[in-house]
């Protein structure tokens, strides 16, 4: 009665001892390595970028491997630029993946431009691999280092130089030089338009418009006005407020300010909060290019010739009815024949009109009498309004010059 009892339990002894052989220790069990997740897996991880004019375009290449046993629906990759500083990604674009088997790769391609908030600085990329579009990312991939630099905004002025129209009042009608000097603006005329476009990169940040004053360097007869405003123009309208993006354009409406000096000429300054900064220099409708022209060391025994240009930037025809050359102190300045901008008529003896957006010549000879510095200004008064050009020279020893040459002269326009 007693033996079956004592060969039972050494028989179940005998079974634990053999099952507990086949088992690992617990040590054992701890330092076995962990079998490595079969997923789908991002690798191949290639980026290319390339500016245009509408911002940075990126391209990023990757390989998808389905390394579980079973194959996955169509799904969706997301692709992330991670700024350099470590601050939040950005979100630049995304793509659908087919269907891929068990097993199956996908090689692709995919090429976005970057957003406009996207700023000026060194990215790297990132690919996201998830379920849905909006997903937590099942698998991702990042390049090492910075694979992407977006380049800082740049503001281009769609002109460098900007005629603003002048009130009718600074328009001859019979007035004189004298007249016009003393003449003050009472109401801003027709505005003039500058166009602004960002050809950077990236984002300009908030923009800030002032109005820079220009050289005041006018004759007494000229620079005695009723008004002396610092700057001779004024924002009127404007859509150049918030941040500019890439290939974005604003414009800036000018007028004249009350008081406006004729014959003077400022400079809108257009600043970025990030740096980027544009220069347009607001002028006369009619205008000398150089406004100023220096002829250097002359002896009192030779002579000098310089050429200005006078440009007609405004719509219409303009002729010119007055000019004036004067000295300021010593009359050694004087018109050469080689100029046309008094080219008349010959059947009416009127003066030819410089046509819209044309030009004319006017050459000025300095022939010093005296040693030291000299400095005079040339003067037109035409139909689209005045123009002011300013000399200077250098009288050094030579020969005493036996002309004498007279005072202040005027333009001759009467035949």
């Amino acid at each position: 009665m007693l033996k079956t009892p004592l060969v039972s339990l050494s028989l179940l002894a005998a079974v634990a001892a053999a099952t507990l052989t086949g088992l690992p220790s617990t040590a054992a069990a701890e330092t076995a390595p962990a079998a490595a997740p079969k997923r789908v897996q991002v690798t191949n991880l290639t980026t290319s970028y390339a500016p245009t004019a509408l911002g940075t375009e990126v391209t990023v290449g990757y390989t998808l491997k389905n390394r579980t046993a079973f194959p996955r629906s169509a799904q969706f990759v997301r692709f992330y630029l991670l700024p350099q500083d470590g601050s939040k990604r950005a979100l630049f674009g995304r793509a659908a993946v087919r269907r891929l088997p068990a097993g199956d790769s996908l090689t692709a391609k995919a090429t976005r431009r970057v957003g406009q908030r996207f700023v000026e600085g060194d990215y790297r990329v990132r690919v996201c691999y998830s379920r849905r579009p909006q997903a937590v990312c099942t698998s991702t991939a990042v390049t090492p280092r910075a694979a992407v630099t977006i380049t800082p905004a740049r503001l281009t002025p769609a002109d460098d130089v900007v005629p603003v129209p002048l009130p009718d009042e600074f328009l001859p009608e019979g007035r004189s030089f004298r007249d016009v000097a003393r003449l003050r603006a009472e109401a801003p005329a027709e505005s003039a338009r500058v166009v602004l476009t960002n050809t950077g990169q990236a984002r300009t940040g908030a923009l800030r418009l002032a109005i820079e004053a220009g050289e005041s360097n006018l004759p007494p007869l000229l620079a005695r006005r009723a008004a002396d405003p610092s700057t001779n123009f004024e924002v009127a309208a404007t859509t150049c407020t918030g941040s500019l993006a890439p290939g974005r354009s604003c414009t800036v409406d000018v007028v004249r300010t009350e008081g406006s000096n004729p014959f003077a000429s400022d400079r809108l300054v257009a600043t970025g909060a990030r740096g980027a900064v544009a220069g347009v220099d607001l002028v006369a409708p009619v205008r000398f290019t150089p406004s100023s022209q220096d002829f250097g060391d002359v002896e009192v025994s030779d002579e000098a010739l310089r050429t200005f240009v006078l440009h007609n930037d405004s719509d219409e025809d303009v002729a010119v009815v007055d000019g004036l050359l004067s000295d300021t102190d010593s009359f050694y300045f004087a018109f050469d024949d080689d100029f046309t901008c008094d080219d008349y008529n010959l059947e009416t003896g009127a003066p030819r009109p410089i046509p819209a957006g044309g030009s004319c010549t006017v050459s000025v000879v300095f022939e010093p009498g005296t040693v030291g510095d000299h400095l005079a200004f040339m003067a037109l008064l035409t139909s689209g309004g005045p123009a002011l050009a300013s000399m200077t020279g250098n009288g050094t020893p030579g020969d005493a010059p036996v002309e004498v040459r007279p005072g202040a002269r005027s333009f001759h326009l009467a035949r």
